[in-house]
């Protein structure tokens, strides 16, 4: 895992659960396009937006407490 190394246990398993629910919800999201449900891919693409973020602060917390 690499650059997860520096992670809780805690946090290694939250980051894997954020990366699985991200592929589950660009599935449902290529679905609801190709069914022409544009609200609901919006709804889903705001959803993505979420779980990148909350992953991208993990990360960052962890880089910062790591070069302090």
């Amino acid at each position: 895992m690499g650059q997860y190394d520096r992670l809780t246990p805690e946090e290694q398993a939250r980051i894997t659960e954020i990366q699985d629910v991200l592929i589950e919800r660009y599935v449902e999201q290529k679905e609801a396009i190709e069914s022409g449900s544009g609200s609901r891919a919006k709804d889903i693409e705001l959803e993505i937006k979420k779980l990148r973020r909350e992953k991208e602060q993990i990360l960052e917390w962890v880089s910062a407490s790591s070069s302090a």
